[in-house]
């Protein structure tokens, strides 16, 4: 228990500071256009296979301007290990719907902008893509051992990161839900 404690609050703290790293990259140069209005988080553990377990974090900020930083981090234990770790940051737009029960849909566009750093002790890989300064063809995460996943184009990597989607802040806390809490 004490490792797993500690493997969450070392993926906290690698998600907080990549969100830092994203902050500071939106405006360039240092300079910002937009304002960072609200922060939410979510996450969760699995078992896995390796005798360990599968922990995501996210971190969803919205700015004033009607864009939003999703930082998706994921990190694979087992054998005693950390496996691997692979971070995504998708850049888009979102709209806020009209709450119900307590909770708000925030309905966000499909990525502008995914920025993916992935390593796997077990796969052996390091993987960096940014679709707005990758040259293409570039490797991706694989979904099976053994398996080498490639990407074309910048529209090949927004498919498998950046698909729109709807999440759910609620009212009472900074948190939010990536399904529907009311349905």
């Amino acid at each position: 228990m004490k490792k797993v404690r500690l493997l969450l609050i070392t993926v906290a703290l690698a998600a907080a500071l990549v969100a830092v790293m994203a902050f500071a990259a939106c405006g360039g140069e240092g300079k910002t256009t937009a304002t960072l209005t609200a922060t939410y988080v979510n996450g969760s553990t699995a078992s896995n296979s390796y005798g360990g377990f599968d922990a995501d974090t996210y971190q969803f900020n919205v700015y004033d301007d009607g864009s939003y930083v999703m930082v998706h981090t994921t990190v694979n234990y087992g054998y005693s290990m950390c496996l691997g770790t692979t971070v995504v940051t998708t850049y888009g737009t979102y709209k806020a719907g009209a709450s119900v029960d307590g909770y708000t849909p925030y309905e966000l566009s499909e990525a502008t902008r995914v920025v993916l750093n992935s390593y796997s002790r077990a796969g052996g890989y390091d993987i960096y893509v940014d679709t707005d300064t990758s040259t293409y063809p570039v490797e991706l995460p694989a979904e099976n051992e053994g398996e080498k996943n490639m990407a074309q184009s910048k529209e090949d990597v927004i498919n498998a990161y950046g698909q729109a989607m709807t999440v759910y802040v609620g009212a009472n806390a900074h948190t939010f839900e990536l399904t529907d809490p009311t349905a």
